[in-house]
């Protein structure tokens, strides 16, 4: 029966050693040490500090997958990220033209427009604000800033 026990014990250990153990590379002096040590400071069996240790092992790799999950789902918000700085450099360089100063023109309003939409088509994206330009140039037709119509061609000042 004896014979069976040590069999049954080398094999935990071996077990403890394949499972657990490799990921911080030990070799098999360590882990007879680290069971030996386990055995003293517990009295417990070497079949019960293997089983302790399997048990560790375990909980430390169910840990690890819940990193890896969190990793994983990290990456994907960093994507997104990555996808909207990648749309306003766009929305940037288009708007490079108007940075630079527009050289102005006329514009024929259109149903459903507005002074700051044509501020912004004419000067680009962030200027919306400037839409008084327009309406100061524009004032022997424009009464009211609120109210544009459709057909009047408006001067549009270069900036």
């Amino acid at each position: 029966m004896k014979g069976v026990e040590s069999v049954k014990n080398l094999l935990l250990v071996i077990a403890a050693f394949a499972i657990a153990l490799p990921a911080v590379a030990k070799d098999w002096d360590t882990i007879v040490k680290e069971v030996d040590t386990m055995k003293s400071e517990t009295g417990k069996s070497t079949s019960e500090c293997t089983t302790m240790m399997l048990d560790e092992a375990a909980a430390l790799n169910k840990e690890a997958e819940g990193f890896e999950f969190e990793n994983k789902a990290l990456e994907g918000k960093i994507m997104k990220v990555k996808k909207v700085q990648d749309w306003w450099k766009t929305i940037i360089a288009e708007d490079k033209k108007y940075l630079e100063g527009s050289p102005g023109g006329d514009h024929i309003v259109v149903e459903g427009e507005c002074l700051w939409m044509i501020a912004g088509m004419h000067y680009g994206h962030p200027y919306y604000y400037e839409w008084p330009l327009i309406y100061n140039a524009n004032r022997g037709l424009i009464k009211d800033p609120d109210l544009i119509y459709p057909g009047w061609e408006l001067t549009i000042p270069g900036k």
